[in-house]
This record gives structure tokens, sequence and C-alpha cells, in this order.
């Protein structure tokens, strides 16, 4: 098979794949509210059905980049195109939260075995020339996605009901699935290597530990089992020195533009998931909108977003692309600022120009992040890489709804969202935007730390 058909192939894949997966997650959003009445649970228990999907992925991601490494990046994607489909055909049928949330699970594992090989895959069937032209075109696909989710989200629940998101993966998968198993050849920088369970099972552990202890904060172990995650996120990371066989090289963990990519990046994909959950349940719980009027509210981030993100890619042509994401982090910390001021009449002009403003950054900080953990690595760490900027990313959306879901056990406790509860709400609404408008300030600044 040419060069050429191979790309478009991969690109293909990728595209369908990533597409529909992002398109799940902003469209869930929406239908959080739908899904709480129809299926009777809380508000906190709303926040778990995110935190399950970003705690299963945060602690598969490296694992099933690994994998991919030794195995076959095309093989594991395979697998996870089919889990993930499976996984959102079980969701449409669930008759409980229980239910819901167990499917859930299934779907993060497919999602994490596809984003842990995604960009890894693409960087290794790319030529020199086109590299970061391809890449900046995947890493916009996403973004589109996360725009029309929350327009696709609405139109489909208000007219099929909330089901309806999930079966719309369904064909997506099958395409997916179609394309490539026609893609000839396979890419694995690592085979006949052992795969280091020790450190998977550690980290996983770990991760469930500080997601657990902040979603029950208010309970008086929670310090305790969150300090026990943290130390387990240390012994992870001992361990890679002292095993054989790590799930990340050494090398690769003691370089200073890898510990400074992920850092910033996990900070600033904090807000990812809980902007959009947190004003979903404003809009259509407190502001009264409907869910298709909500969506199209939340659209413009992602509209923003995904302009920024390809205008970052032919920047960074001529920019280096740590600059490129530094100006989007500081400008991520100022949109996420103006939500502090948010109370229960605030003007939509004012919340659409938040949202926009808060894309411009993402989307500018997104690709060359992403860019910075493909460049400067050799080939044989790209997948590890990918991977480890891909956990970052759900580690820090985790952290975020973990903070988000401190904040509702503090103010509002097992409450569900009625008028009685709207004040409580909107103090808990406020503590996350703060807490990351400043993190996200500060963490901006390590890139301007010279390499050496």
């Amino acid at each position: 098979m040419e060069t050429k058909t191979i790309q478009k192939y991969v690109l293909i894949v990728c595209a369908l794949s990533s597409f529909v997966i992002t398109v799940t997650t902003s469209s869930v959003n929406v239908a959080l509210s739908t899904i709480g009445r129809d299926l009777m649970v809380s508000t906190s228990f709303l926040t778990w059905l995110q935190n399950i999907y970003l705690l299963i992925g945060a602690s598969f991601m490296i694992p099933f980049g690994r994998l991919g490494e030794i195995h076959g990046k095309k093989k594991i994607m395979t697998y996870g195109i089919i889990v993930f489909t499976i996984g959102s055909l079980l969701c449409a049928v669930s008759t409980s939260g229980d239910m819901l949330m167990f499917f859930r699970a299934i779907q993060a594992i497919g999602s994490a075995m596809i984003f842990s090989n995604i960009f890894s895959l693409i960087t290794s069937v790319s030529t020199p020339g086109e590299g970061a032209k391809i890449l900046g075109i995947a890493v916009a696909i996403p973004y589109i996605g996360l725009s029309l989710g929350p327009v696709l989200g609405g139109i489909l629940t208000n007219d099929f009901g909330w089901r309806s998101i999930f079966l719309f993966n369904v064909p997506f998968g099958i395409a997916a699935t179609y394309f490539i198993l026609k893609l000839e050849g396979e890419w694995c920088e690592a085979v006949g290597e052992k795969f280091d369970y020790i450190s998977s099972i550690v980290l996983a552990l770990s991760l469930t530990a500080i997601i657990y202890g902040l979603s029950i904060i208010t309970d008086a172990t929670a310090p305790y089992i969150i300090l026990a995650g943290m130390v387990g996120v240390i012994i992870f990371f001992y361990l890679q020195g002292k095993l054989k066989v790590p799930l990340i090289d050494p090398e690769i963990i003691h370089d200073r533009i890898f510990l400074i990519n992920n850092t910033t990046s996990l900070i600033n994909y904090g807000p990812g998931i809980f902007v959009t959950f947190l004003l979903s349940l404003y809009f259509q719980d407190i502001r009264l909108l409907s869910a298709q009027d909500a969506g199209l509210l939340l659209a413009v981030q992602s509209v923003f977003v995904a302009i920024f993100s390809a205008i970052s890619g032919r920047l960074s042509v001529k920019i280096r692309p740590r600059f490129i994401a530094a100006t989007g982090i500081f400008i991520t910390s100022f949109a996420l600022a103006l939500f502090v001021s948010l109370g229960e009449y605030t003007s939509y002009y004012f919340i659409i120009a938040a949202l926009a403003i808060l894309g411009c950054g993402y989307g500018l900080s997104a690709t060359a992040s992403t860019e910075i953990s493909m460049r400067y690595f050799d080939k044989k760490f790209r997948g590890v890489s990918s991977a480890s900027l891909n956990t970052t990313q759900y580690v820090g959306q985790m952290l975020g709804m973990g903070i988000t879901g401190a904040g509702l056990a503090i103010y509002m406790g097992a409450a569900h969202l009625i008028p009685q509860n709207f004040a409580l709400f909107i103090e808990a609404f406020k503590l996350p935007f703060e807490v990351f408008a400043v993190a996200c300030f500060i963490v901006a600044f390590a890139y301007f730390i010279p390499r050496k």
C-alpha cells in the first residue's frame, strides 16, 4: 500500500473515531439534566458519570500506549473502536444510573485504547515535511466534534431522548472499523519487549484514590485517601527508574520539556469538562433553556477552539510552540476569571463572550502542546509521549471534575438542583473557576523556562 493511501486511511480512521468520541463527551454534558430526571439520580451522581469516564481513561492511557508500541498501534486502536462502539450501544439500553455508569466505564476503556495511540500512529505514517500539517488537522478534528456535540446533543435529546446520543456513535464506529481493517501494515517500535503490569496497577489505584477522595471531600477520611493516592503517584514514578521494562522510560521522564509540557497541560485541561458540565446544568435548570438552546450556547466555545487550533498549527511553523501554548493558557486564565462573576441572571452576551475567549485560549494551547509532545522526542518515545499527554488531559479534567464534585458536596451535599438550592449551586459553581483561573496563570510561565 502506497504511503499516500496509508496516510489517507489513517487520517479517516482518526477523524471518525476522535470525532465521535468528542461528540459524545460534549453531548452527554448537555443531556445530563435530562438523564438525572429520567433515571432519578442526584447532581453528585451526575458528576460521577463524567468522573468514571475520565478515571478509566486516565488509568489506562499510558498502559495502552505502551501496549501499542509492543503489539501494534493499529491493533490496539482496532480493539478500542470495537469496545467503544459496543459500550455506546450498552449505554443506550441502560435502565438505571448504575448500569449507565458501568457501561460508560466500558466506553472509556475503548476511548483510552484509541487516544493513547492516535497521534503516535499519525506521526508514524507521516513524512517529515507533512507531519505538522497532518497533526494540525488531527488535533482540530476532535474540537470540531466538541463544537457540534452540544448542538447535536441538544437536538437528539429534545427530539429522540438522551439514549439517541449513544446510538449516534454506532454507525461511526462501524465505519471506523471498516477503514482500519482495510489499512495494511502495522506500526510498533518495541516488538518483543515486556509490559509493566506493576506500574499500571499502581497508577490506576493511585488515580482512583485521588478522585474518590475529592468526591467525598466533606468526609473525615477524604484527606487520607487523597494523600494515599498522591503517595501512589510518587511510587509510580519511582518504579519507572527501578524496573527493567517500565511504562515510561526514565530518559523521557527526566526531560525538562516533557515535565513542563505535561505539568502545564494537566492544569490547562482541567476546565475541559467542568465548564460544559456546570453551564449545562445552569442553562437548563436555572435559566430554563431547552437542551437544544443550551447546546447552541455551549457550542460557542468549541467553535473557537476548532478555529484557533487550526491557526495554532500554522503559527507553529514560524513561532515556537511553547510560546503559543503559554499565550493560550494566559487567555484561558482570563476567560475562567470572567465566569467567577456569574449569577442567576447574568447576560447571555457576557457568557457567550467568555466562552469565545476560553475557546481561543484552548485552541492555541492544545495544538501547541500536542506538537511539543511529538516534535521534541525520538521516534521510540512518541507513543509514550503522546499517551502521557493524553493522560494528563484526562487527569486534568478528572481533577477539574473532582474539585467541582467537592464544591457541590460542600455546598449542596446530595441535594437535587431545585429553586431552593440555586444560590448554593452558584457558590459551588464558582469554586473550580477560581481555582483554575489562578492555577493556569501561574503554570503558563513554565513554558518560558529554558530547556537547559
